[in-house]
């Protein structure tokens, strides 16, 4: 009876510890798959999709349908967003959060503006400045100087061939 009575213990005890050991391996996958899922996409040079059609890893997205499109997702204060304007076209442009913000870019070649140009988002919720003409292949960078997050997201635009180049956000 005492063999029996040790038996039982010893298989509850083993039954405990098995169900803590699959509770804690469950909790570790789950955690691991949080950490997987919330890294994507937050490598230090990349920031959030581009609707361009990439994945928001890096490298360049595309010009699908002949509209530039591009969308920085929030930019921190100090932070930055940088696009590169692959081919001819204009795009208008404003931040989500505060829709008085507005800008254009216009794409054309033999423009003054290449290689890398900075736009500011000032204290007082401006682009500055708000309207810019580039050369194709200039890489516009915002750069938030305001204490409060803002967007640089494009409103429709057009391409003269369909195949602009976007340059996923840098933070």
């Amino acid at each position: 009876m005492k063999s029996t009575a040790v038996s039982q213990k010893r298989t509850s005890l083993l039954d405990c510890l098995n169900a803590k050991l699959m509770h804690n391996l469950f909790l570790a996958v789950i955690c691991s798959l949080a950490l997987i899922v919330a890294s994507c996409g937050s490598d230090s040079s990349t920031g959030p999709e581009d609707n361009g059609g990439n994945n928001g890893n890096g490298g360049n997205g595309g010009n699908n349908g002949g509209s530039i499109t591009f969308d920085s997702g929030s930019i921190a204060p100090g932070a930055s967003y940088s696009y590169t304007f692959g081919e001819e076209g204009a795009v208008d442009y404003i931040c989500t959060f505060h829709p008085n913000m507005t800008g254009s870019v216009t794409v054309e070649s033999g423009a003054d503006i290449s290689g890398d140009f900075t736009v500011t988002i000032t204290e007082g919720q401006q682009f500055d400045p708000s309207d810019i003409t580039i050369a194709p292949e200039t890489e516009v960078t915002w750069v938030n100087e305001d204490d409060i997050a803002h967007t640089a997201t494009s409103q429709g635009g057009s391409s003269s061939n369909g195949n602009n180049s976007g340059d996923n956000g840098r933070y």
